[in-house]
């Protein structure tokens, strides 16, 4: 299991952006038709209970064996 380096946390959050192609639309702005691109945009990875953060997992955490 991976915990914090830091807090010894064991869950873990990355925020991402997507584009999102978007084809039909009425009047009040409301989407009708839309399909998902194929772009997407990883942030970084950050425990959520100190926030600790690095741009892969074990930047941030370590691997645990269970006990």
């Amino acid at each position: 299991m991976w915990k914090c380096k830091k807090c010894g946390g064991d869950s873990f959050y990355q925020p991402f952006n997507r584009i999102l192609v978007i084809t039909k639309v009425d009047k009040n702005q409301k989407i009708i038709e839309s399909e998902e691109g194929t772009f997407a945009e990883y942030g970084r990875f950050y425990c959520p209970d100190c926030g600790k953060a690095g741009w892969t997992l074990d930047e941030v955490a370590k691997w645990v064996e269970d006990e």
